[in-house]
């Protein structure tokens, strides 16, 4: 398929693809409630003449294009969730549900996984091989890759050899994306530390256990594992971004919670960093006469982009948009996705494509609810990734 006609093609899909899109964003769903977006994400996929695989949930999609020749199966997987922020962007088709938006620019994935299963679908005979398109719940909870996985995703065949994807990025212009070989994203573990200590009077300290004054020791003791446990090459990021206790001035409370995040972005680094907190936890409570408990929620490992997929990803990028149109990252984001667990025994590469526009409402940044997503991006993104499977999956 010459590339020019492919770039017609989708320009001639994209007020479709703008549409859809805007519906979604309209629309937006919350993590494992995307129940009008899994009927509509199907609808739509129906009148392109695909069929979902079978798996074993209420929300989340997998269809399977075959090929016109044996070959490897290339999965390009996109997630569909939204977030609980207000949107307050004043766009005509702005989210009709209060308290919830496409703040991340999940619509926008949505919308460019299923323009690439039409393209993809309609050329299925020229491809030496299968693509398999996902339409992914619950990626802002970090549970909803693993969920997937549990309803049957992993026993589908055939099996995939390569995963892609994208995430919007408004720090990128639009008309280029961004990438990295080797760690994309961080991994992240999500923190519940409970102090357990003993409740009394404010004015008599010594009756009791104050698990405040603990919690701030403990959080300062904890930062140093970020600066003595980890190789100053393999950095790590803590965040403690909750603390709750007590409800008066004068009563030292029974407990206080902390909730906090840990990111890294090698994944040998995650369990040294865990046991340093775990053990930290348990020597500075216990130095103060009190207990610290560490629940971990929602854990996913880093985004670790294979150099064989992103040498693919930025060829095809560079046959199809100039090779001005890509941006070779130096560092890593901190960032996290649950694209993570896809790449789990699977070669693979997530990129960034630019959102970014000329007013300054484009670069804001994801999770705003002020931040506007061009949506010239969408051609762009689905160029990308059609003519990455069409140049990884030709009849040689």
């Amino acid at each position: 398929m010459r590339k020019e006609n492919l770039l017609q093609e989708i320009k001639e899909l994209e007020q479709q693809m703008i549409a859809d899109r805007r519906f979604l964003h309209q629309h937006p769903e919350l993590s494992h409630q995307e129940y009008q977006t899994t009927r509509f994400v199907k609808e739509r996929l129906a009148q392109f003449g695909l069929q979902p695989e079978p798996l074993e949930t209420d929300t989340g999609v997998s269809v399977l294009i075959r090929g016109g020749k044996p070959g490897k199966t290339i999965c390009i997987r996109h997630d569909m969730d939204a977030l609980p922020i207000q949107e307050e962007t004043g766009l005509p088709f702005q989210s009709e549900v209060d308290g919830v938006s496409h703040a991340c620019g999940h619509d926008i994935h949505t919308a460019i996984a299923l323009y690439c299963g039409r393209i993809l679908n309609e050329r299925k005979e020229e491809l030496a091989g299968n693509v398999r398109i996902v339409f992914q719940p619950a990626e802002e909870t970090g549970q909803g890759a693993r969920e997937m996985m549990e309803a049957g995703f992993k026993k589908l065949s055939p099996a995939n050899d390569i995963v892609v994807g994208l995430h919007t990025h408004p720090e990128t212009p639009v008309g280029m994306i961004s990438l990295r070989e080797g760690p994309m994203e961080a991994g992240a573990d999500y923190l519940r530390i409970l102090i357990r200590g003993k409740g009394c009077h404010g004015a008599h300290p010594y009756q009791g256990v104050d698990p405040i004054l603990t919690a701030a020791f403990l959080m300062t003791e904890l930062q140093s594992v970020i600066t003595r446990v980890n190789p100053a090459v393999k950095p790590a990021i803590l965040t403690f971004g909750s603390i709750h206790g007590g409800k008066a001035c004068n009563v030292i409370p029974d407990q206080v919670e902390l909730l906090g995040t840990l990111r890294v972005f090698h994944p040998e680094c995650r369990e040294t960093n865990l046991q340093a907190i775990r053990r930290i936890t348990e020597q500075v409570c216990a130095s103060m006469g009190a207990e610290g408990i560490i629940e971990l929620r929602g854990g996913m490992p880093p985004v670790y982009n294979d150099r064989e997929v992103t040498e693919g990803i930025v060829k095809a990028a560079g046959e199809i948009l100039g090779e001005e149109s890509v941006r070779l990252l130096e560092f890593p984001s901190p960032g996290s996705d649950d694209f993570a667990v896809f790449l789990e025994g699977t070669k693979g590469t997530q990129f960034f494509l630019g959102t970014g526009g000329e007013s300054e409402e484009t670069r804001i940044g994801v999770h705003s609810g002020r931040n506007v997503f061009e949506e010239k991006s969408m051609a762009v993104g689905t160029a990308v990734l059609v003519q990455y499977v069409l140049d990884t999956l030709k009849d040689c």
